[in-house]
């Protein structure tokens, strides 16, 4: 397949094999070709949200549509991630000291900065310009801590369109009745009495629907099951090593073992399953994967809504 230069750098930037952008042209084509015919006719910013767990490859999907729809379509497009809208370390300690201890360690809904996600889409679709460019927020992961601001993208010319990813992108709330008993042993032994977890479900009711209800256009990447994601979040952490050994500025941070990615994605399992059985029925485009991360069939349904 003959790849044209910002998908060469796509490529390199994800540390990919080549043959990914044939996968891709053949799963994701039709995907893209409705999101530009739908911006088309929307005829203002829109918005296209891909839900995807830990370690899926939604983030590799939306640099991958990001690319393609600059590229090929000559369409403005700013890609976020909700991750980069995580409250600080600081900040997270506080809440964790006000609400719940678990609350210390980033991920969970309440633990977004959702007034400046909300803030940077309503800026982002007002029209961003020269004199009024709007700052991409950015989270570093490796010191759990948001990137300083002189290093944020910047935009300054108007967006056709914003792909915004996210491992708990659109999810709905439960019952409360669904909250009282645990699902995992860090439930059961450091929220015994389900304050985090109600904590939890209250913030993304109250505040992740709103920005939920501004996607256009749906997108999932849906794993066979919870059982994957650690497999698949292990996986993402000896990426994430192999680049800080080939990355000249070295971040000196440290890396979990995989007793510490198994008892981290023990935080996202409830919200992850609760994903897994209600998200579906609400996207455009579900492309469902084995174990192996390969897409095995592809679902697509018109006029969905969240």
């Amino acid at each position: 397949m003959k790849t044209m230069p910002m998908l060469d750098q796509f490529i390199q930037r994800h540390q990919l094999d080549a043959d990914y952008l044939t996968h891709a042209s053949e799963y994701f084509s039709s995907a893209l070709l409705s999101i530009v015919a739908h911006q088309k006719q929307a005829k203002k910013t829109f918005i296209v949200g891909i839900n995807g767990c830990q370690g899926s490859g939604k983030s590799t999907l939306a640099d991958y549509l990001g690319t393609r729809l600059s590229s090929e379509f000559d369409l403005n497009v700013a890609v976020l991630s909700l991750d980069d809208f995580y409250y600080s370390k600081k900040q997270r300690h506080e809440l964790a000291n006000q609400i719940h201890p678990l609350l210390r360690t980033r991920g969970v809904p309440g633990t977004h900065d959702m007034n400046l996600a909300n803030e940077t889409l309503e800026k982002l679709c007002a029209g961003a310009s020269a004199s009024a460019p709007v700052q991409l927020r950015r989270f570093n992961k490796f010191a759990d801590n948001p990137y300083p601001e002189s290093q944020w993208p910047i935009i300054d010319r108007p967006i056709d369109v914003i792909v915004l990813e996210g491992w708990c992108l659109g999810v709905q709330p439960q019952l409360m009745k669904d909250l009282i008993y645990p699902i995992n042993k860090l439930e059961a032994t450091k929220d015994k009495y389900g304050i985090w977890r109600s904590y939890v479900n209250q913030q993304l009711k109250q505040n992740y629907q709103g920005l939920y209800q501004r996607i256009d256009h749906w997108l999932m990447l849906k794993a066979p099951s919870f059982d994957s994601v650690q497999a698949w979040r292990l996986e993402q952490e000896h990426k994430r090593k192999n680049v800080e050994k080939n990355t000249d500025q070295k971040q000196q941070e440290t890396f979990m073992t995989s007793a510490e990615v198994r008892n981290f994605t023990a935080y996202f399992q409830r919200i992850t399953e609760q994903c897994l059985a209600t998200l579906p029925n609400q996207c455009d485009w579900v492309y469902e994967l084995d174990n192996q991360r390969n897409i095995i069939n592809t679902v697509h349904q018109d006029s969905v809504t969240v």
